[in-house]
This record gives C-alpha cells, sequence and structure tokens, in this order.
C-alpha cells in the first residue's frame, strides 16, 4: 500500500491492523526517523525493551537474509507485539524484506527506515504493492509543512506569533523536519507557556551570520561582482553551509528581486516594494537590493531562479563536488548579469 502525504497524518495516528510491516524512504531523513518513531510507539511504550523490540542494520543482513522474518517470529517475553525496527541505505535491506513479507506476520510489526532510495526503487515497490505492507515517502519539507509545524507547537503552549515572525521561521529554517522542530521547540521555550513571539525574537534566536553570507553570495552575482562572489563563497563553506542551502538562498533572493521589480511596473516605489515582500528581507540587505532593480527586470530574476533549479538538481545527482559544480556555476551568472 502506498500512503499519500494526505493520508500519512491519519495512518500514523491510526494505523490500520492489517498492516504488519512499514516502509519510510525519501531525502529528509529526519522526517523519516520522526515517523518511524511516531508509528512504532503505537507497538511498544519502550523502544530500548530488548525483550520485546528488535533492531537491525542493513550491515547485518549481509549473508543473513532471514535475520528479520527470525525477529518477526520471534515471541515477546512478556506478550504483546513484536516489534522489528530495521535501519539502512535500501539496496542491502531488499532481500530480508522480501522474505519476510513471504511469511506469516500476525502478532508482529516491522518498521523499516531506508535512506538511499527513490520511488522506483524495488524496495518501495515491494512495500507498495504487498497487501500487509505499507510505503510512506518522507521528502524535504515545504514551506506550508514548517509554517502547519511551528502553528501546532506554538499553539500546543499557547504562543502567539505575529505574521512576520511565522514568515521568517520558514524562511530561515532548512528542509530537514526534526532540525526545523528542534529549532521551532527551542523557540517556544524561548517565549515560554503563554508567551508571544516576534520578528525581532525570531531573528535573534535564530542567528543571521550564516543567513547574511548566503544572501551575500546572492548579491554578489546580482550584482556582477565576480571578486565579491569568491569571498561570500568562502565565507559561506567556512560557515559549512552546504551547496542546496546555497542555492536555495539565491532562489529566494532571485524569486524576492523579480517579485518587488513586478511591484514597480504596478506603481510601488523600490523602497515599498522590497518592504513588502514575504518573508521580509532583512535590513541590512534592503537597500542592496532596491539598488539591484535599477539592474534587473522581472523577467531576468525569475529566468536566474530557473536556472538556480537546475543546479541544484545537478547537485543532487552526484558525481562531481557539490563546491566546485555550485561554485561555477554561480561565477557564470554572475559573469552574465545585468550592467
Amino acid at each position: 500500500m502506498k500512503i499519500a502525504p494526505r493520508q500519512v497524518k491519519d495512518f500514523l495516528a491510526r494505523p490500520p491492523a492489517t498492516i504488519h510491516a512499514a516502509l519510510f524512504h525519501g531525502s529528509d531523513q529526519g522526517m523519516i526517523s520522526e515517523r518511524a518513531k511516531e508509528l512504532a510507539r503505537h507497538y511498544s511504550d519502550n523502544l530500548d525493551d530488548v525483550f520485546s523490540v528488535s533492531r537491525i542494520s542493513g550491515d547485518m543482513l549481509t549473508g543473513e537474509t532471514g535475520l528479520i522474518a527470525d525477529a518477526a517470529a520471534a515471541i515477546p517475553a512478556f506478550g504483546g507485539p513484536r516489534l522489528v525496527l530495521v535501519k539502512g541505505r535500501g539496496t542491502e535491506l531488499l532481500e530480508g524484506c522480501k522474505y519476510a513479507l513471504e511469511g506469516n506476520l500476525d502478532g508482529s510489526m516491522i518498521i523499516v527506515e531506508a535512506s538511499d532510495t527513490t520511488t522506483k526503487h524495488a524496495i518501495v515497490k515491494l512495500f507498495e504493492t504487498h497487501k500487509a505492507a505499507a510505503s510512506i515517502g518522507c521528502y524535504a519539507a515545504r514551506g506550508g509543512d514548517i509554517r502547519s509545524l511551528a502553528t501546532s507547537i506554538f499553539s500546543a503552549d499557547k504562543i502567539t506569533f505575529t505574521r512576520d515572525a511565522l514568515d521568517l521561521i520558514v524562511a530561515r529554517l532548512g528542509n530537514d523536519r526534526a532540525t526545523s522542530r528542534g529549532e521551532i521547540e527551542k523557540l517556544a521555550l524561548l517565549a515560554g507557556p503563554g508567551g508571544a513571539l516576534t520578528a525581532a525574537d525570531v531573528a535573534a534566536a535564530l542567528g543571521d551570520s550564516g543567513l547574511l553570507a548566503i544572501d551575500d553570495i546572492a548579491d554578489a552575482i546580482a550584482a556582477g561582482h565576480a571578486s565579491r562572489l569568491r569571498l561570500a563563497l568562502h565565507k559561506a563553506w567556512a560557515d559549512e553551509a552546504n551547496a542546496v542551502m546555497i542555492l536555495r538562498g539565491c532562489q529566494s533572493y532571485f524569486r524576492q528581486l523579480g517579485l518587488a521589480g513586478h511591484a514597480m511596473k504596478q506603481g510601488q516605489t523600490a523602497q515599498n516594494a522590497v518592504r513588502a515582500l514575504r518573508p521580509p528581507v532583512h535590513f541590512k540587505l534592503q537597500g542592496r537590493l532596491q539598488a539591484q532593480l535599477r539592474r534587473w527586470t522581472p523577467d531576468q530574476a525569475i529566468a536566474v531562479v530557473g536556472r538556480l533549479q537546475d543546479i541544484e538538481l545537478d547537485v543532487k545527482s552526484g558525481g562531481i563536488d557539490e563546491t566546485i559544480l555550485t561554485g561555477q556555476s554561480l561565477l557564470g551568472i554572475c559573469l552574465r548579469a545585468p550592467r
């Protein structure tokens, strides 16, 4: 059974009794881990209980195809369901999972975390097509996912927040759900039950330096300033930014440049167009973005967003050092910037 994104919440809240195996796969490792644990807690109050919970890694399956099936068939010392937690890349788990699914899984639950698969992978197809199994994709959180997560956490503690604060959280946090949850929970602790959060609180708590370094990269590209681009990239790598983070930050910058350009075409001043952008532009960057509006047309800016998305896909495909690919690609855009 394939669980669609809109069905995941209900599935995790009320897993069907007919399902005895679940596969969590995709690009968001934090989400995979979080969802796997949420499902596992339906079958055991203590996931460290060795008498009812078995943990198997992909490496353990080398030459031991029947290991998952054997663990699922074991009778818990104190009754209750037998829970088997399997974690690996994907390919090395296939034969063991296939063998386990061929047997009788009554009274057991197998939960698999696969970190290196695609939707076309054989193990994904195995769980999608088996009547007693479920496949749940876990992919990078979108803005709406982060917004919903933050709203849920803040509402639980009756924390009020401004729209700008929520916009800033969405803009600042990355794509890993577990990391995002951790940062949002820190903000909730900062506000305290019944407290309040403003955009200034969020900016102070989440920090500016790494994000400003990425914005410096985008601004150098827009200005056509190659030497400044090299310096900004060097600082971003030193701050342990990754290629996807840099590319998405640049996409956001040029998307905002395009939106502000369209607003100016409708009669707004550059200052008002920039100030109206959501998520809000950092005050240190507003003047620079206004200056770029004199160089770039909206269509030119949006075309760069498309090019940056293509570069991101190239980076994710692997095969070449991401720092080299990112640096050379961004330099090419920089050298072609309008003068």
